[in-house]
């Protein structure tokens, strides 16, 4: 299978579905994440898993990895828990996104880890982008879970 760039946006709490399955248990560095609260944007760097191709070992296919970009615009605060105590390495991966409606209008968009740490996300509403931004490589790692779909 030739690789192809993957580039998602999300408008609804069913894009958000689509981004979590892409991004499950993708590694996240923490000095790769950003809100920049003048353009009301935030930003994060992950090293997702490839799931959408084919990788076997018995074929000789390896798993691949590729970096890509997940961003939110119309974003109006953003706040991190417990990620400090992730891991040593200053790395979190990624377990879901889920999202809730704000009694006071807009959205919460909350990015769940494993080990426990989270960031919450406000926003306008929904407005998100998701894009490879590297060429695929060989996974430095497995993911924790097998994926049970087809992405």
């Amino acid at each position: 299978m030739q690789n192809q760039v993957l580039k998602l946006k999300a408008t609804d709490d069913d894009d958000l579905e689509v981004f979590s399955t892409v991004l499950q248990d993708a590694p996240m560095p923490l000095s790769e994440v950003t809100h920049l609260e003048d353009e009301r944007r935030f930003a994060a760097l992950f090293k997702r898993f490839c799931y959408e191709q084919e990788h076997n070992q018995m074929t000789g296919h390896d798993l691949l990895q590729v970096h890509c970009a997940l961003v939110f615009e119309k974003v109006s605060s953003a706040s991190a828990w417990d990620l400090g105590g992730l891991g040593g390495d200053g790395v979190a991966e990624l377990m879901t996104i889920v999202s809730e409606e704000r009694a006071g209008g807009g959205v919460a968009i909350t990015l769940v880890f494993h080990g426990g740490g989270h960031i919450r996300i406000e926003a306008d509403s929904v407005e998100g982008r998701l894009a490879d931004i590297s060429e695929p490589e060989t996974a430095d790692r497995r993911p924790r879970h097998t994926p049970m779909f087809d992405v």
